[in-house]
């Protein structure tokens, strides 16, 4: 089955060509600016540098945002593996960052990359000379690591979310190809996904994905059982959750800064887990607390953040005019979820963390410190009247003007490695019950 799909998909899109004019080698002084790394790449990799340091037990998984948005410790419950993939992320960004993996000589290591060179609109084989030149230094530096080298999966242009990926089938096509020739030269364990996600039309199936390129639980099930074998020999999987929370969980709940950090390392504590929204805003707060503590894990710590602004730049969701009330009201709401679901469930409540306006991305936070401090004193007058703990999180990350810490951010509220650090040094007394 899987042979006839790889051949219906070659045959089917013999015609799909890009356009020669739109298509660069990676090295050429012609090609876009590929390697200009975003906000979150910095983000992401200062974060795995702050982490306990990777050793010679440990798997891990690097990649782009396909392997960024997998919890892969929970999904084989093994805190051995460690996810090091990064939204966004191409074949020279790994290499950037790969030494901070290779040095602690990893027992296994499993690469996805290249997706996002296409997009680039970069050749194929130059594409994959880069992925080459990444896997001989990677044995280079560790050659005791198991390394696998996996697929690109199909994409699903009908959405026409991604438009640098239009006409791009046949490069992922021919791109797969020459992959494969290069695990065979370089002699790794060579994963072929792309017909496990590849419908009769080649296309990723809607079931497994919102946007056509990114892959929903369903997906990750099925990449999850198709390395399983590679990952724990043996290991099989039932129809059960993912993403299994059970009583000795400790969860901690709230936006994307939640989302940003692989807690369970930073605590050094596979019990930690985390669930968050995306965007920043706290209206989906109430709601995610009910469906995590349907599991009634052992404690929940909840992170409020600011009011959508729909009026907002794209890319900025946070509004300056929050309103502290709908906030406290939210809050409330979240907590009386719990404790009707979960009443054994131990609640913390954390406060919202400043934002630094002399980033122009949140400038409109200009003068806002006042308001954002009066609305933290709320939130802790709540946690006194429904009798749960408080945590100070603003004292941790404000400056002396009220601002997030310059140290801790590079776009003025996300964090860098040293901000989760801090974050992860507060939250251990309360975790481990000596707070």
């Amino acid at each position: 089955m899987i042979r006839k799909t790889l051949m219906a998909c070659l045959l089917g899109l013999g015609a799909v060509s890009a356009n020669a004019n739109d298509v660069y080698d990676y090295l050429s002084q012609d090609a876009p600016a590929a390697n200009t790394y975003t906000p979150y790449y910095h983000q992401r990799a200062s974060h795995f540098a702050e982490l306990p340091a990777i050793d010679g037990n440990d798997i891990v998984i690097v990649g782009n945002s396909l392997t960024d948005n997998g919890r892969w410790n929970e999904m084989f419950g093994n805190p051995d593996v460690k996810n090091r993939g990064i939204i966004g992320d191409i074949v020279q960004g790994v290499s950037d960052r790969i030494d901070f993996v290779l040095k602690g000589h990893p027992r296994k290591l499993f690469l996805l990359i290249g997706v996002n060179d296409v997009s680039h609109h970069l050749t194929p084989d130059s594409i994959v000379s880069a992925v080459e030149n990444l896997i001989v230094k990677i044995k280079k530096a560790s050659p005791g690591t198991e390394l696998y080298l996996q697929s690109w999966l199909p994409i699903n242009n009908d959405f026409k979310r991604y438009k640098n990926m239009i006409g791009k089938e046949e490069i992922i096509l021919q791109g797969n190809v020459f992959l494969e020739q290069v695990a065979r030269r370089q002699g790794i364990t060579w994963i072929n996904l792309f017909p496990l996600f590849a419908d009769r039309e080649c296309k990723l199936p809607r079931h497994l994905t919102n946007d056509g390129l990114h892959l929903n639980e369903a997906g990750y099930r099925i990449w999850r059982d198709a390395i399983a074998g590679y990952v724990t020999p043996g290991r099989t999987f039932g129809d059960g959750d993912i993403y299994p929370l059970g009583s000795g969980d400790i969860v901690i709940l709230g936006n994307n800064l939640v989302g940003g950090a692989e807690w369970h390392e930073l605590l050094e504590n596979p019990s930690v887990k985390s669930r968050n929204t995306w965007p920043d805003v706290v209206n989906s707060l109430p709601a995610l607390a009910k469906s995590v503590a349907a599991h009634k894990p052992a404690k929940i710590l909840l992170l409020s953040s600011y009011n959508l602004d729909e009026n907002a730049p794209k890319g900025v969701n946070l509004s300056a005019n929050f309103d502290a009330d709908i906030i406290v009201g939210k809050m409330t709401e979240a907590v009386n979820a719990i404790r009707e679901l979960s009443p054994g469930t131990e609640i913390l409540i954390q406060s919202i963390t400043p934002v630094n306006s002399t980033y122009e991305k949140y400038a409109s936070f200009a003068g806002s410190a006042k308001k954002v401090k009066a609305a933290n004193k709320k939130l802790r007058k709540l946690a006194k009247k429904l009798k749960v703990t408080w945590i100070d999180a603003y004292g941790t990350f404000a400056d002396e003007n009220g601002d997030l810490k310059a140290v801790y951010t590079n776009d003025g509220f996300k964090l860098m490695g040293k901000g989760y650090k801090a974050w992860g040094e507060l939250l251990k007394p309360y975790l481990n019950g000596t707070r």
